[in-house]
């Protein structure tokens, strides 16, 4: 019974195909936030583009299972928003989002993070049919920018297979695969926080009496 009832969502979208559309939830990025290993003084200024915050998702699923549907999701918003929930539960200050560079000596550090690439699935196989485990794939840019934009730092992150909580039936596997994508967005730019703090700010001189 419990592959019958899966068959009607996803394995049956395999087949006929299927539109899934999900937006941005503050409550699935506050799900996928925990306290940082220790925090950093300062505060962050996350900057991003409007062009990339703008950008929406739209793909199939790299699984067989629901190979025929397609989900869209706001990739760029979504990037935005757990960069700026990673730094600020990581820096004391917390952290501040812009498009543009204003009042630069009010951060500690600047950062632009920016979406590489993104895939999904539904895996099924590792549960020999039994249960849907929801999977993303996430990679990012992160640099490090002055106060005109010129690059400090730079590099790249790869989150591998993050894996969601397993289902047997749910009848808006999108919103699985949204939970699973901020998880893998959320680690992603913890460890570039943890990156900066350790290997910029800590080898940064002390500033000068009078300075």
């Amino acid at each position: 019974m419990r592959i019958a009832a899966l068959a009607l969502v996803l394995v049956a979208g395999t087949l006929f195909g299927c539109a899934y559309t999900t937006s941005s939830n503050p409550a699935y990025l506050a799900a996928a936030r925990r306290p940082p290993p220790l925090l950093v003084d300062g505060k962050v200024l996350v900057v991003t583009t409007p062009q990339d915050d703008a950008y929406s998702f739209t793909g199939s699923p790299t699984s067989y299972t629901g190979s025929a549907t397609t989900l869209t999701l706001p990739l760029g918003s979504m990037i935005r928003e757990t960069a700026v929930a990673a730094f600020a539960d990581a820096f004391k200050g917390g952290a501040d989002a812009n498009a543009t560079i204003l009042d630069a000596e009010r951060y500690t550090v600047i950062v632009a993070p920016k979406l590489v690439s993104y895939s999904y699935e539904y895996n099924q196989l590792k549960n020999v049919g039994f249960a849907i485990t929801p999977t993303a794939v996430v990679n990012v840019d992160v640099r490090v920018i002055g106060a005109k934009g010129a690059t400090s730092w730079q590099r790249s992150y790869a989150s591998g297979p993050v894996e969601g909580v397993s289902y047997a039936l749910n009848m808006s596997p999108q919103e699985e695969i949204s939970k699973t994508t901020y998880k893998a967005m959320y680690n992603l730019f913890s460890k570039a926080a943890s990156d900066i703090a350790r290997e910029v700010l800590a080898k940064e001189p002390p500033a000068q009496a009078g300075s």
